[in-house]
């Protein structure tokens, strides 16, 4: 670790990793547009199979970086990663959970290819935006996560991105219920089960940042430096 410091690295190594699963969970957007629009999405999908495995290296990365931590490297002062790394390490592995399921969408759709329902498809594309909403506010959540875990005599508040990935759960929760209930309601749609199939993995999408987000709260919840609700 010679020229660098376990703080420094910590959070250089998160934010590329809150970047890479970010920059999946835009993909999949990019992903349901080029499908929309019947353009050639198999490129996409590369690029998200591509960012989930940098994602993974990040991961096992930033593992390694906490676990063969010496107390040279975190610092007498710094105790917060010390005693919470256990939990860390979980948190970080989680956050690998949602460009997992980013690229579960995109297997999913280039494997069956469905024809493109306009009506019930744009639905999807609402439920990307929770999905964007929420990937935004927890990466702000982790970025202050890592910088006060870092600066000992730091504290702050991530009440506000919490919450905001709670509302767009809760909104992504109530496109999906519509979709599947519009989609059975439908005589003329044959395939209401092909709909049915996508809304889940769009929602699980939204469920696994939410998920992420619980466990930051675990994390933080027992921590004065950070406060995690009002």
């Amino acid at each position: 670790m010679a020229g660098k410091t376990l703080d420094s690295e910590l959070i250089t190594e998160t934010n590329l990793y809150i970047d890479g699963v970010t920059e999946c969970v835009t993909l999949v957007g990019t992903l349901l547009d080029d499908y929309l629009a019947e353009r050639d999405y198999r490129e996409t999908v590369d690029e998200i199979r591509t960012r989930e495995s940098e994602c993974d290296r990040t991961n096992r990365r930033i593992s390694a970086l906490i676990t063969n931590a010496t107390a040279r490297d975190i610092g007498l002062r710094n105790t917060r990663i010390h005693l919470n790394s256990t939990q860390i390490i979980r948190l970080y592995q989680r956050v690998d959970d949602i460009a997992n399921a980013a690229e579960k969408i995109a297997e999913e759709l280039l494997t069956i290819a469905p024809s493109p329902p306009e009506t019930h498809f744009r639905r999807y594309e609402e439920m990307v935006e929770c999905a964007a909403s929420a990937m935004e506010a927890l990466s702000q959540a982790m970025a202050t996560f890592a910088r006060l875990l870092c600066s000992p005599t730091e504290s702050g508040s991530i009440v506000a991105e919490i919450e905001t990935v709670r509302t767009a759960e809760s909104a992504c929760d109530e496109l999906r219920n519509d979709l599947i209930a519009d989609a059975f309601s439908d005589e003329s749609r044959s395939d209401p089960w092909m709909l049915h199939r996508f809304a889940h993995l769009f929602d699980e999408l939204v469920d696994t940042i939410e998920d992420v987000t619980d466990q930051l709260v675990l994390v933080s919840s027992s921590e004065e430096w950070i406060a995690t609700e009002q």
